[in-house]
């Protein structure tokens, strides 16, 4: 499987996972400040965004290629590597 994100899905994700951080995970007043002020940094058509789509997509293929190295054919079925 091969999933790459554009700059606009990773500002997509980068929002979410940011503002679920922020409205949940019990942050303290400088700790919003921080999420936000580094989600600001990452405005779409900068070039931190860039640099962060091409970090997320290195990471996200990166897992994939973990988990489906752990997934070995075994006589037609599929066996489970830990």
């Amino acid at each position: 499987m091969n999933v790459v994100l554009n700059t606009d899905d990773a500002n997509a994700v980068m929002s979410l996972v940011t503002g679920q951080l922020i409205d949940q995970a019990g942050l303290t007043e400088a700790g919003k400040k921080a999420v936000r002020d580094w989600r600001r940094q990452l405005a779409p058509g900068a070039f931190p965004l860039d640099a962060f789509t091409e970090r997320l997509n290195l990471a996200v293929g990166n897992f994939i290629d973990e988990r489906t190295r752990r997934l070995i054919r075994v006589r037609g079925s599929l066996k489970v590597q830990g």
